[in-house]
């Protein structure tokens, strides 16, 4: 399985060129420079990608279910104007964009036919209890561009996260209510409401929230232990695992948490309780890693 490899990553140095699929991205910050690393689904090596847009918004950056195409929030070139939802073909660097001005992270369906955007659709200044407070999902169709209102409630994005079930037919999203109580809510695409789970907190990658079409995983908040949570979306009932390291999740693939390791440059994967600690990467010198999504079908 690609989560029991192990990479050593010079952030400084790694080949710059494009690649047909990939398998795995880093969005990291280091040595005073971003970059964007996809692991070659045919070299098995990690490159960066080149020609991206230079306001890209990093913790956004998810994989398409194929592996072929990026999926981003970035502003314009010069920094201005509204955000755009942004797809990247990693093959030649063709996008497709969609401008919106209240788009705060976005996923792409597994068959690739609609992004799901979280939306900010607020009437107010955008400070909690000034102005009508509304958080949302909105679908568009890639093809056309056509927008589509999905869902609506009051309140407010925070700890972003929305992801497809693998089947496409459901989506998970996490925002703050207006009574402050975090909650993920679990909808079909008719944007019928099929659970509501407070105090539950998504991990923001795109493919880190659904290990099957029926089950997600979830940490508790507020927790100080925060110990993830499988829950079974037909009947809501929860399996708790355990937890020994507090350094923070940052994906989940095949059984595997990724997270960080001991060292400031390592990031390691353990099984979904925190024992069977493996090596996973090795940034030298030592990065603020933004994003990480790895694709199901790298589980292997």
């Amino acid at each position: 399985m690609v989560v029991h490899r192990s990479w050593e990553i010079a952030f400084d140095v790694p080949a710059a060129r494009p690649v047909r699929a990939a398998r795995m991205v880093v969005a990291a910050h280091g040595l005073d420079r971003d970059a964007v690393f996809v692991l070659d689904a045919d070299s098995d090596e990690f490159v960066t990608v080149p020609g991206l847009p230079a306001h890209l918004s990093r913790n956004t950056v998810s994989l398409s279910s194929d592996g072929t195409r990026l999926v981003f929030l970035s502003r314009q070139d010069d920094g201005a104007g509204p955000m755009r939802v942004v797809l990247h073909t990693l093959a030649t660097g063709a996008r497709q964009e969609f401008v919106s001005d209240d788009s705060v992270r976005a996923a792409l369906s597994p068959d690739g036919s609609r992004i799901a955007v979280l939306a900010d659709l607020s009437n107010g200044p955008g400070i909690p209890g000034v102005g009508d407070d509304i958080a949302g999902i909105v679908l568009i169709e890639t093809a056309t561009g056509a927008r589509q209102p999905l869902w609506s409630a009051e309140g407010y994005w925070q700890e972003d996260a929305i992801s497809w079930s693998p089947d496409g037919r459901l989506l998970a999203a996490t925002y703050l209510t207006l009574d402050d109580i975090i909650t993920t809510v679990v909808l079909d695409l008719s944007g019928k409401v099929i659970g509501v789970h407070e105090d539950r907190v998504a991990l923001p990658g795109a493919h880190s929230v659904w290990t099957s079409d029926r089950e997600l995983i979830v940490y508790p908040e507020p927790d100080d232990e925060s110990p993830l949570i499988a829950i079974d979306v037909p009947t809501g009932s929860e399996r708790r695992f355990t937890r020994r390291n507090f350094s923070g999740y940052l994906a989940i693939t095949g059984g595997r948490v990724v997270r960080p390791g001991s060292s400031p440059e390592q990031v390691v994967t353990t099984d979904l309780n925190d024992t069977d600690e493996r090596p996973f990467l090795t940034f030298r010198p030592a990065v603020s890693i933004e994003a990480i999504d790895i694709i199901p079908s790298a589980v292997r």
